[in-house]
């Protein structure tokens, strides 16, 4: 017995020293922003000057949550406008039954956008509006995330008001169903939406999914409703992305 528990000791002491590196290495390597290169420079207007923000360059002022993926910033009819796009990554809540007493440890990812606007008259940016989604999934497969060059900001109904079109997926499965899609899309304070699922198995006779529904917002406008559903047609594609 007096010959184990050194034994034990030293095992103990290095997972312990072991879990300590590894959370000192998570803690020296947290950063601020991830830059996922969101934003779809090729289809968003030209005539806009769109500006990519590294995080300090952010106003201290202006409250968001989450890691930031992009921050644009860019000019229109309405005057100076600051996207940001952001994400939580993985963490634990609390499922709690209907007693409020016993719970069952979940997964959870959170995203946000924001768009916050300055006019000549104003001195601080104002949020304008937010958009807010997430995945809560147990022991499967499990994501959320805006897609890579996809985030598009354009003004195709030539009003000097631009189009902020942003897609992205939540996944919780245990097989190979199509994940959840959307494209959320802000004219001013006005929403449209493309809400749906992605494509699988792309471009075979096997291939299923990719269908979606629109708000009535895009129902009654014609333009949007068509460059909606060409970006949709862009993006629906699951095969190809990465997460």
């Amino acid at each position: 017995m007096k010959k184990i528990l050194p034994l034990l000791l030293c095992i103990v002491t290095t997972i312990i020293s072991a879990q300590s590196e590894a959370h000192l290495e998570k803690f020296s390597t947290l950063e601020p922003d991830l830059w996922l290169g969101i934003w779809d420079s090729a289809h968003s207007n030209t005539k806009l000057k769109i500006d990519t923000l590294s995080y300090d360059d952010i106003p201290k002022a202006i409250d968001f949550r989450g890691t930031v993926v992009e921050a644009l910033q860019w000019e229109d009819g309405i005057g100076d406008n600051l996207l940001i796009q952001t994400v939580t990554g993985h963490f634990n809540w609390k499922d709690y039954e209907d007693n409020g007493i016993d719970y069952m440890v979940q997964d959870k990812a959170e995203l946000y956008a924001y768009l916050f606007t300055k006019n000549k008259e104003e001195s601080s940016y104002q949020r304008k509006w937010k958009i807010y989604d997430y995945t809560e999934c147990f022991g499967v497969d499990w994501y959320i995330g805006f897609l890579a060059k996809a985030t598009t900001i354009t003004d195709v109904d030539e009003d000097g008001i631009s189009e902020i079109s942003i897609p992205y997926i939540s996944v919780c499965r245990g097989g190979m169903d199509p994940s959840s899609s959307k494209i959320i899309m802000y004219e001013d304070t006005e929403k449209y939406a493309l809400r749906g699922a992605t494509m699988i198995m792309c471009g075979s006779e096997n291939a299923y999914g990719g269908d979606f529904t629109m708000s009535t917002t895009v129902q009654h406008n014609a333009i949007f409703k068509t460059f909606l559903a060409e970006r949709w047609d862009s993006i629906k594609c699951e095969d190809s992305m990465q997460f």
